[in-house]
């Protein structure tokens, strides 16, 4: 009886040698930490203002991102972080203003000249843009005592506050609010009748640039309001 279980004893520890030595072995095999990262491009350019991300390749492609570092190496004046996190491997950053900067992603612990990889990202001034135009249709319908927006789509060059909405006759149509400025503007119909209305830029290089709409303001099309309805329903109970 001994032996048979000095022998069983040995079989057991046998197996849990080769389990212990399983686990050991998948452990190992598993890549917790990239051997180096790659940016696919060398050279990028963006747009002053603008954000953008940069994504890094991790080797081997498992690996965790966590160990993954973001740095702009040179010209933090022209390119800054979009937030205070700097691990992942994306990253969003925002064109600040026109010039060139150099950003690494490196392994930490490792040497990152050998194991990182540095992009040159070239921010390019904003183009100007002075562009007035309508939103829909010229020629604007709205029924009598409704209000109704007017809208334009102006350039990113052009301020809101440059922006002044007229009207050619305020007892046809009236502004809704105080508000007679910026891209849209609210207004009411007074009565029955035809206005023109005009957004102009007031200043800037763009001044003197306008979008003139043609409002027409009809009767108020109501037919509970109608009495020929209010007779015919008197009618029924004569």
């Amino acid at each position: 009886m001994k032996r048979a279980a000095k022998q069983v004893l040995i079989v057991l520890l046998v197996v849990m040698a080769v389990i212990g030595t399983g686990n050991i072995s998948a452990q190992a095999d598993y890549n917790w930490k990239p051997k180096k990262v790659s940016i696919a491009q060398s050279a990028k350019k963006v747009s002053q203002g603008k954000e953008f991300e940069i994504r890094a390749k991790v080797t081997p492609i498992d690996a965790e991102d966590d160990y993954i570092r973001w740095e702009i190496i040179s010209g933090k004046k022209y390119v800054k972080f979009e937030d205070r996190d700097r691990t992942g491997d994306e990253m969003d950053f925002i064109a600040v203003k026109p010039g060139k900067a150099k950003i690494r992603c490196y392994v930490q612990g490792k040497s990152k000249k050998k194991y990182g990889d540095t992009i040159t990202v070239t921010v390019t001034k904003k183009k100007s843009d002075y562009s007035l135009a309508k939103v829909g249709e010229s020629v604007k319908y709205v029924e009598a005592w409704d209000d109704f927006d007017l809208e334009v789509k102006k350039g990113s060059s052009i301020k809101n506050s440059q922006l002044k909405w007229e009207i050619s006759d305020t007892s046809i149509v009236s502004f809704a609010e105080r508000k007679t400025t910026g891209t849209d503007v609210e207004f009411y119909a007074e009565k029955t009748g035809t206005v023109r209305v005009t957004c102009t830029c007031t200043s800037g290089k763009a001044k003197g640039k306008k979008v003139v709409y043609t409002v027409n303001v009809i009767a108020d099309d109501d037919d509970y309001d109608d009495d020929d309805y209010d007779d015919d329903y008197y009618d029924d109970y004569d």
